[in-house]
C-alpha cells in the first residue's frame, strides 16, 4: 500500500476498519504491536535528547574560555546565519524579525 498517497484521516479510517474485523486474539497481537511501537518512539526520542545534550555540554566546554562578549558574538553571528539561510529557502521574510 502507498500511504503517501493516502490522506492522514482515509489512513485512520482505513486502519479502524482492519482492526475492527479482527478476532480477539489478533486484537491482543496489535494492542502488543502497538505498545512496543510507543516504546520504540520513547527511545528514540530519548536517545536524541541524550545525543543533544552531549553535544551542547562539549560546546560548553569548548568555549568556556571566551568572554561573555564572545559568546554573545558568535550567538548572534549563528541567529544571522540560521535567518539568512530560513530567507534563502523561503522559510522566512526579510523584514519577519523583529530584529531586522
Amino acid at each position: 500500500m502507498e500511504s503517501n498517497a493516502i490522506a492522514p484521516q482515509d489512513l485512520v479510517r482505513k486502519a479502524v476498519i482492519e482492526v475492527a474485523q479482527l478476532q480477539e486474539s489478533e486484537l491482543l497481537v496489535v494492542i502488543e504491536m502497538v505498545g512496543e511501537l510507543k516504546k520504540q518512539r520513547a527511545n528514540l526520542h530519548r536517545d536524541k535528547a541524550s545525543e543533544i545534550l552531549q553535544n551542547a555540554k562539549i560546546r560548553a566546554k569548548n568555549m568556556a574560555h571566551l568572554s561573555r562578549e564572545e559568546v554573545m558574538e558568535k550567538f548572534s553571528q549563528t541567529m544571522e546565519a540560521i535567518r539568512a539561510e530560513a530567507i534563502e529557502k523561503g522559510i522566512a521574510i526579510e523584514g519577519e524579525w523583529e530584529g531586522d
